[in-house]
């Protein structure tokens, strides 16, 4: 298990950490290709798009032939398309580039995920699903200085490392045996499954926290850029927010394990809408700074319960974890997406406040659904121990 452990954290790591790469570059690519806001969001939320199209393709592969295979696919995918994107130099190539990696993320988050919580105890869902989240976390702590050092010795040699990264991942994902007691399940099987489990619900609840998410990566980069921050201070912003959300997310992950899923996630909600609607408000370098890793850390506590939760009603249902797993990456391509490409649009139409009182609204009405789970069915919250 700890093999398997190591291995879903790195490749979640790498995936994570090239999607938040392009965080502190978005200025540049701004500059350097004449992009407006609407298009600085489309690159952004172009991984994001890749992952929601491919998200279900994804779930699907997982139940019908097994993990450790998306895995490898999910590997080949980044290691091709990350240096691509590199060497890329005119907008339609940077942004398809992109889509094929967020495509190639789902196939991996699909495989690490599915394949931590079929092989792994019932009871330990929550604390291993948020390990494999840290491990996502650190990547996002990664990806920002990484975006820097591309910035400053060329985005060719950053992103062409993937390609290395990737033939050693897959060597060790080979080396791994896939969890045999899991039986492949045809999609009307999970449709019969998934058919009044609570499935839906579950999902607006990680997409909720991923709207806000893709919202504040575009949003703040811009907001400080024009108050004068350089790519540096971008990246630190968002590179001290990943340390505070690395941290809180194995422990909330263990939290929710005794005392149920929607507690921790009502206070990681009501922490990034406080914190969003600062940035809309108030037009001041260290205020933003600071509301940047109050929105890691509030997504933190979010990210683990949600995503867990997802898990434990396909587990409760009947409904193969490649299906749960493709349904989570739904919710989070969806919603960085939605988030990325809103951002952009309206920030252009109307400034910084408008999108953050959106989302603000987006998070309250998630969090009556939340309580509204807890209610009507709180056994779902928190496994009982086996």
């Amino acid at each position: 298990m700890r093999r398997l452990l190591i291995l879903a954290c790195s490749v979640v790591f790498l995936e994570v950490a090239f999607f938040s790469v392009l965080t502190p570059l978005l200025p540049d690519y701004r500059s350097d290709l004449g992009l407006s806001e609407a298009g600085v969001g489309l690159l952004s939320g172009s991984f994001a798009a890749g992952t929601l199209v491919a998200a279900l393709p994804a779930g699907w592969f997982v139940a019908r032939f097994n993990s450790r295979r998306a895995v490898l696919i999910g590997l080949v995918g980044m290691g091709i398309f990350s240096p691509i994107f590199g060497f890329a130099e005119q907008t339609w190539l940077l942004d398809l580039s992109r889509f094929f990696q967020g495509a190639s993320g789902a196939m991996l988050w699909a495989g690490a995920i599915s394949w931590v919580v079929s092989a792994g105890p019932p009871e330990q869902r929550g604390s291993l699903v948020g390990t494999v989240i840290a491990a996502a976390v650190v990547g996002e702590l990664t990806g920002a200085p990484l975006g820097v050092l591309a910035h400053q010795i060329g985005t060719e040699i950053v992103f062409s490392s993937v390609f290395l990264l990737a033939i050693i991942l897959g060597f060790m994902a080979w080396s791994i045996p896939s969890p045999s007691s899991v039986e492949s399940q045809r999609i009307d099987q999970a449709v019969d499954a998934a058919r009044g489990s609570g499935l839906l619900p579950s999902i607006l609840l990680l997409a909720a926290p991923s709207f806000a998410f893709g919202l504040i990566v575009v949003l703040a980069p811009l907001r400080m850029d024009d108050l004068g921050a350089t790519p540096l201070l971008i990246a630190a912003a968002f590179a001290a927010g990943s340390v505070a959300e690395a941290v809180v997310g194995p422990l909330v992950g263990r939290y929710s394990d005794r005392v149920g899923r929607t507690g921790p996630y009502l206070v990681g909600i009501a922490i990034v809408a406080v914190a969003i609607a600062v940035v809309g408000i108030f037009a001041d370098l260290t205020v933003i700074f600071v509301a940047v890793i109050f929105i890691a850390f509030g997504s933190g506590i979010a990210f683990t319960p949600a995503s867990t939760l997802i898990a434990d009603v396909a587990a409760a249902a009947g409904l193969n974890q490649g299906y749960a797993s493709g349904a989570a990456n739904v919710a989070w391509g969806g919603g960085q997406m939605l988030g990325a490409i809103g951002a952009g649009v309206l920030t252009g139409l109307s400034g910084y406040l408008l999108p953050a009182l959106i989302t603000v609204f987006v998070l309250g009405a998630t969090g009556t659904v939340a309580r509204s789970i807890a209610a009507r069915a709180p056994a779902e919250a928190a496994p009982e121990p086996t």
